[in-house]
């Protein structure tokens, strides 16, 4: 099987330029987060917002948590600079490292989850206090199938630093998808037959898929997953290489501790959901789907590709490669989330009934999710550059400052999430204001708004934190720190500015000759308005000279995304 796939370029490809890279990661995170649309289209379209999608989403919360637990997500993050420091010097060190780390994590996570499984039922009442003892009973018995997901992910999240390094980003992107289609696999062909409980069947199923993806594309990397046999003779191999370990684990436990709390936060919005109106916690969770679009697509493919170079960077104290990668991540995620975040605001309602109108999900649902996806949108160039500003302080060696930060900054969104919603419920002042301004005043149960709002809040003072102290950092350890240029943000900010502009005339002018009816009406709409709004943003930024579409053009025509074998290492220096 290995030889037939050895013959595949595709899981060898190399993608060494930091844009190719980001492309390639950017368009695969598309058609995950369009199959992520469809699945969550199928869901709403089969049971609406109401209490069935409350307990299905709740589920997930005690499997995430242990995905957060066993550094899924941050596994790159942690593991990376350590392997590839080993890799340099001696590719059966890497290769042993790998192979006990991932043995570790199995042993302790079979042993975790084995745990919860039976800890569940008495953790689930605190976790959603607003469900009845058979919703809390549903959402106990869901979340014990999805127990082996985090296993699977966490396994396959260790495997995936093989698969960075070697820079074989095509395969690496490929995985997500896998999982989103073993979802609706369960949502289409185990829902019928199992009820709710087949979308947690197809949760593992996708799983599955994932990590098989991640051993495969490994093995041919050179670092097939020996499993048994380094469980075997773990002892002897832990102390050989306990200084590795030692170092991996201390630097992961603060960034299990600082990703634990923003899972912790959702944990808490969701908790608090489940006191509101039935269907809170599933409007928040869709909307969180689709804000998640373009920050997964942006921010997420960007800081992934910038992050093995700044960790190279940082390993051979290059002050100046370092702020080069630093500032095209934040340069790059600005260029293509801003206009985003604008976008999604104008045209908040045509995306929700595009994307989730069908079925049971009614227009009271769709303007109560539009309404929470315009309150995370408006931090949604925060939530893109997260993930670059944390990995800026990984890449340094440092992650107790994200930690701190990121403690701070739970504790207000979930303050201010409470305080809001109580407002909506009872029609204070600020209540008031706050349909007002979000266009639903006449909607009966407004509440789940102030979680969105919430969230928006401290993400907005996390990030700017992130930023300051990242610069600061830097600065310590450099000398110097990375600063954007000025007239490249105001010419995107600029540009945002007139994009969302002429989206918002665009879609006005059809509100009389093509109203809000039907799919195909809410579609041509949304994809007009949206055109337009882009070719504005391009024009804009183009008159003003902005480098960086024409450095897009550039790429383009020279079709970097396709998927060559490209050299291994990358200089710094941009497309001629």
């Amino acid at each position: 099987m290995i030889k037939r796939l050895k013959q595949l370029t595709f899981f060898q490809s190399e993608i060494a330029n930091v844009h190719a890279a980001a492309l390639i990661l950017g368009g695969a995170g598309l058609l995950s987060r369009v199959l992520g649309v469809l699945r969550d289209r199928m869901l709403a379209a089969r049971f609406g917002a109401g209490r069935e999608l409350d307990i299905y989403t709740a589920a997930f919360n005690i499997p995430d948590f242990m995905s957060v637990l066993f550094l899924l997500g941050g596994a790159t993050a942690v593991i990376l600079p350590v392997f590839q420091e080993r890799l340099m010097q001696d590719p059966k060190k890497a290769r042993d490292f790998i192979s006990v780390l991932a043995a570790l994590f199995f042993a302790g996570a079979s042993v975790v989850c084995a745990g919860a499984f039976f800890a569940v039922p008495r953790i689930i009442p605190f976790i959603v206090p607003g469900f009845s003892p058979d919703e809390q009973a549903t959402t106990a018995f869901l979340t014990r199938l999805m127990l082996l997901s985090p296993i699977l992910l966490g396994m396959s999240g260790i495997f995936s630093v093989i698969i960075q390094s070697f820079q074989r980003f095509a395969v690496y992107a490929l995985a997500p998808i896998l999982y989103n289609i073993g979802i609706i696999f369960g949502i289409f062909f185990l829902v019928p037959h199992f009820g709710i409980a087949g979308v947690a069947m197809g949760v593992v199923i996708g799983a599955l898929l994932h990590a098989g993806l991640q051993f495969q594309a490994a093995a041919l990397a050179g670092f097939p997953p020996r499993l048994i046999r380094t469980l075997i003779r773990l002892p002897s191999t832990v102390r050989l290489l306990a200084d590795d370990i030692r170092t991996v684990a201390l630097t992961a436990v603060p960034r299990v501790f600082s990703v634990s709390l923003t899972q912790l936060t959702l944990i808490a919005l969701n908790a608090i959901g489940s006191t509101l109106a039935p269907g809170s916690v599933a409007v928040l969770s869709l909307a969180q789907n689709l804000y998640f679009v373009p920050v997964g697509i942006f921010g997420v493919s960007y800081a992934t590709a910038v992050f093995p170079r700044m960790a190279r960077a940082a390993s051979a104290r290059a002050a100046s490669d370092f702020s080069y990668e630093f500032a095209v991540g934040v340069r790059s995620i600005l260029f293509w989330t801003a206009p985003s975040a604008a976008l999604f605001i104008v045209l908040r309602a045509h995306i929700v009934r595009a994307a989730l109108g069908a079925g049971a999900f009614s227009w009271e649902d769709t303007r109560l999710t539009a309404a929470v996806l315009a309150a995370l949108s408006i931090a949604m160039v925060a939530g893109a550059l997260q993930t670059l500003f944390i990995r800026v302080f990984y890449a340094l060696g440092n992650t107790w400052i994200p930690l701190a930060l990121n403690a701070g900054a739970s504790l207000i969104s979930i303050g201010l999430a409470f305080f809001l919603a109580q407002s909506l419920a009872t029609g204070s002042g600020v209540g008031r204001m706050l349909t007002a301004a979000f266009r639903i005043e006449d909607l009966a149960h407004p509440e789940v708004l102030g979680l969105g709002i919430g969230f928006a809040a401290g993400l907005l003072l996390n990030v700017g934190m992130l930023y300051i102290c990242a610069v600061a950092y830097e600065k310590k350890v450099f000398g110097k720190g990375t600063c954007m240029s000025g007239r490249d943000a105001m010419s995107i900010i600029g540009a945002t500015i007139v994009a969302g502009s002429v989206a918002y005339v665009v879609r006005s002018s059809f509100a009389g000759v093509l109203p809000l009816i039907t799919f195909a009406r809410v579609l041509t709409q949304g994809v007009i308005a949206g055109s337009l709004g882009w070719a504005a943003y391009f024009a804009v930024l183009t008159f003003l000279g902005s480098q960086d579409t024409a450095l897009l053009r550039r790429i383009i025509a020279r079709r970097l995304f396709s998927l060559r074998i490209l050299p291994q290492y990358w200089d710094g220096s941009e497309i001629k």
